[in-house]
């Protein structure tokens, strides 16, 4: 009876180590600095950022700035866009909407899943106004839970890059485009290195 309840008991901790660890493991990362309040800027790296819905594929500089006030599993940017479409000029509106970046769990050393909102202020939406005659407006509005995000640490240089494939983003055509109406079928790739300007306390890092 004795090695039994032992038994029991083992088996009862193998239990709750198993659940502990799991537990640790479901736990979301999180965006760190060396020091409070970090502005945060970033730039696209490696090629265009490619958003592309009916209309085709725009290729997109980009830049990102924002503020990191303390550790947290949340990024709030705001992107600036230059971009082109078909030989087309792109103006790009963001009428107060933001992205919110989310870390996630840990894939590997160095690495973390993440995911993306657009936020919004009420019935606002960005805007991505093709210079046609008269012009095209692709509209983004607020949505959360895109996916997918991957997160990779460069602990020499003491930056992020954000590598984006985003999928099911939903967006309308109106105005001049060929064909118009409301879709879910966007997609939005690319790579961005994020970093912290703080002087002297400038490693941003995703943990």
């Amino acid at each position: 009876m004795i090695s039994k309840i032992k038994a029991l008991g083992l088996a009862l901790l193998a239990v709750f180590a198993v659940g502990a660890v799991s537990a640790v493991a479901a736990q979301a990362g999180q965006f760190t600095a060396p020091a409070y309040p970090a502005t945060i800027t970033g730039q696209n790296v490696g090629g265009f950022h490619e958003f592309t819905t009916e209309l085709g594929t725009m290729n997109c500089n980009v830049t990102f700035h924002g503020e990191l006030a303390a550790a947290s599993e949340d990024l709030t940017l705001a992107p600036t866009y230059n971009c082109v479409i078909g030989g087309l000029g792109v103006d790009v509106s963001m009428n107060g909407c933001d992205y919110e970046f989310h870390a996630g769990e840990t894939l590997a050393m160095d690495q973390v899943a993440g995911s993306m909102d657009i936020l919004c202020p009420e019935e606002a939406a960005i805007d991505f106004k093709v210079t046609s005659v008269p012009p095209c407006h692709v509209t983004v509005g607020e949505q959360l839970g895109l996916e997918a995000l991957t997160y990779t640490n460069r602990t020499m240089a003491k930056d992020v890059d954000v590598n984006m494939s985003l999928g099911e983003i939903a967006y309308g055509l109106e105005g001049n485009c060929p064909v118009v109406g409301t879709f879910a079928n966007g997609t939005y790739t690319g790579t961005t290195t994020l970093k912290s300007d703080n002087p002297g306390a400038d490693a941003l890092m995703v943990d």
